[in-house]
């Protein structure tokens, strides 16, 4: 049984995208093209809630052809907003090597957080590797990306990125370390994303519906789609969470109310939970955006 969900009101649909919008294998938007098309034509926005960077996730928008639309960048650590969103944004600071565009900063530059980093690998001798420490290919290699694209996640601009090279008990002991120096540590898949302490996507999430809250002038109603542990935090603060399947078929082992987890995998299953909300707005005769 879902949450009720009022349909009628305005939606706002968060979605991570390696392995839920974007195939886990190529990095390809192709099997979600058409539904993300569809939600365009009605006026659903559609906001990337992702550890990509604000390049990275330029480029895809605009392969997408999504514009005037608010992204989550670097897991929640900075929210950047079009000027043509009409959104609220107050004072916000004009967001660097995006014109048009504005910044709210949730955690730390990235110089910031590689200075706290420096700290703790002095005081445990782990040898923490970021994106800072490998080149393009080495980063291609590792991830499958083509060298552009690898140069684009390593232009990093309120986090590092670490390398998953060490064991779990390391990781444990790391906690308290990033803690002491003002930083947080997510598991992301194959790598590690490190913030400033007290970012995260829901935190993100709640901000731009605020936004978006201010601007209609009434309720709007979110939907957040992702398929790690690292999606909790936005799952946690959408009105209607999903959890599409990992490549191997199995779901992220844990535990929401009202969670709706979808049986296809990455891409698939965003197909899935997207037309299940289109499904039930055209049965109650619902116009949708």
């Amino acid at each position: 049984m879902s949450l009720p969900f009022d349909l009628a009101s305005p939606w706002l649909v968060f979605s991570d995208l390696d392995g839920t919008l974007l195939d886990w294998q190529t990095y390809s938007p192709v099997v979600a093209r058409p539904a993300l098309a569809r939600l365009r034509e009605l006026g659903v926005p559609v906001i990337f809630c992702s550890s990509k960077t604000a390049t990275e996730q330029r480029a895809l928008r605009e392969s997408l052809r999504i514009r005037s639309i608010p992204s989550i960048v670097e897991n929640g650590a900075a929210i950047i907003v079009p000027d043509a969103a009409g959104l609220p944004t107050g004072d916000w600071e004009p967001a660097p090597g995006e014109p048009g565009r504005r910044v709210k900063v949730l955690g730390m530059t990235v110089g910031e957080v590689r200075l706290r980093l420096d700290r703790v690998r002095e005081r445990t001798d782990l040898p923490l590797r970021g994106y800072q420490e490998i080149d393009n290919k080495t980063l291609a290699d590792l991830t499958g990306l083509e060298l552009a694209a690898a140069g684009r996640a390593r232009t990093r601009d309120y986090s590092e990125t670490l390398v998953d090279q060490l064991s779990h008990e390391e990781w444990q002991r790391l906690d308290a370390e990033f803690a002491r120096e003002g930083l947080e540590c997510r598991h992301g898949g194959r790598f590690r994303t490190v913030t400033g302490a007290g970012t995260d996507k829901g935190r993100a999430v709640r901000a731009i519906s605020d936004l978006y809250r201010q601007a209609y002038g009434r309720d709007v109603h979110s939907v957040g789609l992702g398929d790690s542990a690292n999606d909790l935090p936005m799952l946690a603060a959408v009105d209607r969470p999903f959890l599409v399947a990992r490549e191997d078929g199995t779901w992220a082992d844990f535990e929401l109310p009202h969670l709706e987890r979808m049986p296809g995998r990455g891409p698939h299953g965003w197909i899935e939970a997207t037309n299940h909300l289109l499904h039930e707005a055209h049965r109650d005769g619902v116009p949708v955006g």
